[in-house]
Formats: structure tokens, C-alpha cells, sequence
């Protein structure tokens, strides 16, 4: 049973997407801080989401939580934070990290199509003067140019910063900060802890030295994925061990009497019932089982029902029947049909064939007679 520390614990980190990453649009990257996508070196200090949901919890912490006015209505901080003001101890390794990379190292992933320099911009809340320091890299390695960003300006509100902590200036000057990014393509953004107690709640890259954001920021540039295409055949087939496709596994015999053609549009094979003489017998087309060892199985032929015929089908093993099958009357044309011979035992070398006919119901008239079905079938399931 979780303690309420633990509990806490994990209702305060964020759940991870599979879908998250970040792309470049028209020269600009913006990020939700608490989207990322892996924490590491997170066993002194940790970055934790806040949002309208986030339950009490029991570190220390020297201010109350910031929703309001947070994009997207969340944001990070890093807790505990004991090292508020400048007479509190200052611990490295604990409660602050001059170097990058060594605390509470988030990573972001980004995809870039434009290379070059970056400025960085971020939007953070701080409540005094050690709250407000932070550290990016890119790829494994921490920039000097991407290192101490620092808010000075606008304490006790949500407020955007590009300056970069120096020795000459604590404050830094504005557009003092940015990474430059030397190849299009994949890269993984990082952040790291400076003073613990700092809130961030955006992340914003900008190619353009002129770019200064305003409010909330520019809308994110998450990644999208395209829809994946949905299975438009074999639609009913929950499970199986292959899929023999009557187009592309199956030799054709085309020096048969009543040959096959490919539907290529439904991925069938099929009989042309143009021509009178293919509509007297059965076509064929076979396949050998190529495995090395005997294995029985079900098989499962997917037929296409067609309105105007029901084509009967043969399975042939080596020659011998095995299975007879009639297409149903349907309404809908092309709609799949299955018909399963269970417990088939198949040999190395042994060979399956599949025959169909073309026929009519008369119910479709074409020309100066009927519509014929041509016996269109997708394909044999091996489960």
C-alpha cells in the first residue's frame, strides 16, 4: 500500500504520450514545460507538474501554486526548495547546480527543419532572488550560450526571460541566450536545475532575434501524427498466423481454361465473365507451404459476396478437395465473407489451392442478359 508521501509523489508526475515531441514551425519552437518526455537525476531535487488537480503535498515549498494565468493551465517547479533568499545556506549539489546537467535533467524531443541559432525564451514565476535560474542543452551537451537563464524582472508574476546570468551582469541582458541547433532533424532538448524552487511554465525557441513573446506565448508546436491508415480488407480476421493474399502469394494458373485476372482496386482475384467461354468451369490459383516443419491449422478463405451471384469455391489440398463454399446473396457488393476448414494438417512442399466460378442469379440485367459474379476472393488465413 502506497504511504500518502509516495501517493503524493506520483499524482504529481505527469503522465507521459506516446504521441509527445515538439516540431519547428516557421523558424519557432514552443514547448509546455511540464510535457516533457523523461526525467533523470531526480533524487535530491525533482521537477514536479502543478495544474487544478494536483493534491496537497508535504515538501517544502515557500509559496503557494501558480495556475492562474499558466498556459495550459500547468506548469513545473522544482521541490523541495529550501534556499528562498540569501541567508539561507547555500548547498551545491542539493539546493543549487552551477553546472548543467548534474540535477532534475528533463528532456524534450524536437524535430527541426530549419538548423541554426535559437534564442531562448521562457516564462517562469518567481517569488524572490533564488528561484529563478535554470539550464538548457541540446543533444547531451550543455551549450555555454544555453546555460543560466535568469529572471530578474516581474517577481510575483508569470513573466518571459532570454537573458543569461553573467559575472559583469546577475540580471543578463535580453537575447543572451540561445543554442544553435547545426543540423535539420531529430534532437532532444534538455533542461536542467540551477536554484531549486524555480517555476516554468513555457519554452519557447525563436530563430528570429526580433521575436518577443507575449501573454501565454505562441500556440505549441506539438507534434501531430498523421492518421494511420485504417485495415480496409480482411476486416473480420481477429487473429492469425499468416495471411496468404490471393494477389501476391498465389501463382495463377494461366494456362487453365477459365483463368484469373487481378482486381487490383479490391485486391482480388477474379474471372473475367465478359467472355462467355470463362463462365463453364472453375479458375485456380496455388500456393506452396514453404515451412520446414508439418503444422496444422485453421484455414480461413475470405471471399467478396457480389449481388449478382453466388460463386462457389473450392480448397484444394494436393489436388483433393478439402472444402466446398458458396457465397450468401448480399445487398452489399464486395462485402467479405469467411469460410473456415478447422484442423488441417500441412506438410513442407504440400500445395493449396484455391478454385472459384462465375455465375449469375439473374437478378441484374446488363446488356441483353445478366450481371455475372466473378468470383473474387482476397485471400486464405492461416490461424
Amino acid at each position: 500500500m502506497k504511504t500518502p508521501l509516495l501517493l503524493s509523489l506520483c499524482l504529481l508526475t505527469p503522465a507521459l504520450s506516446f504521441s509527445q515531441g515538439y516540431v519547428e514551425q516557421d523558424g519557432i519552437i514552443s514547448i509546455e514545460a511540464e510535457d516533457f518526455a523523461s526525467q533523470t537525476k531526480a533524487d535530491v531535487r525533482r521537477w514536479f507538474k502543478f495544474d487544478a488537480r494536483t493534491p496537497p503535498h508535504s515538501y517544502a515549498d515557500a509559496d503557494d501554486v501558480h495556475v492562474e494565468g499558466a498556459s495550459g493551465g500547468a506548469y513545473i517547479e522544482i521541490l523541495p526548495d529550501t534556499r528562498t533568499n540569501h541567508d539561507e545556506k547555500l548547498i551545491h549539489g542539493e539546493n543549487f547546480s552551477p553546472e548543467p546537467g548534474k540535477m532534475c535533467v528533463l528532456t524534450y524531443p524536437v524535430y527541426v527543419s530549419q538548423p541554426g541559432r535559437y534564442y531562448i525564451w521562457g516564462r517562469a514565476f518567481s517569488t524572490g532572488p533564488e528561484d529563478n535560474g535554470a539550464h538548457f542543452g541540446l543533444d547531451g551537451i550543455w551549450q555555454e550560450s544555453s546555460r543560466r537563464l535568469q529572471f530578474c524582472a516581474g517577481k510575483g508574476q508569470w513573466t518571459w526571460s532570454s537573458a543569461q546570468r553573467r559575472p559583469e551582469n546577475h540580471c543578463g541582458d535580453p537575447l543572451t541566450l540561445w543554442i544553435d541547433i547545426e543540423e535539420a532533424g531529430q534532437h532532444t532538448l534538455m533542461l536542467s536545475m540551477r536554484e531549486d524552487g524555480i517555476e516554468l511554465d513555457k519554452i519557447v525557441l525563436a530563430m528570429d532575434e526580433a521575436f518577443q513573446p507575449e501573454g501565454t506565448g505562441p500556440e505549441v508546436t506539438r507534434y501531430e501524427p498523421a492518421s494511420l491508415p485504417e485495415r480496409t480488407r480482411f476486416v473480420d480476421i481477429k487473429n492469425y498466423s499468416y495471411i496468404w493474399h490471393a494477389t501476391e502469394d498465389f501463382q495463377v494458373d494461366a494456362g487453365a481454361e477459365v483463368p484469373y485476372y487481378v482486381h487490383n482496386q479490391k485486391g482480388a482475384l477474379a474471372i473475367n465473365a465478359a467472355k462467355e467461354e470463362f463462365r463453364k468451369g472453375f479458375a485456380r490459383a496455388s500456393k506452396v507451404f514453404e515451412q520446414k516443419r508439418a503444422r496444422e491449422f485453421d484455414l480461413t478463405l475470405v471471399t467478396l459476396a457480389e449481388t449478382d451471384g453466388e460463386s462457389e469455391y473450392r480448397i484444394l489440398l494436393n489436388d483433393k478437395v478439402i472444402g466446398n463454399f458458396k457465397n450468401p446473396e448480399t445487398s452489399v457488393d464486395y462485402r467479405e465473407v469467411t469460410f473456415t476448414i478447422p484442423d488441417v494438417t500441412l506438410n513442407p512442399q504440400d500445395i493449396i489451392s484455391v478454385e472459384s466460378n462465375a455465375v449469375t442469379n439473374g437478378k441484374i440485367p446488363e446488356g441483353d442478359g445478366t450481371a455475372f459474379a466473378r468470383g473474387r476472393w482476397i485471400g486464405l488465413v492461416l490461424q
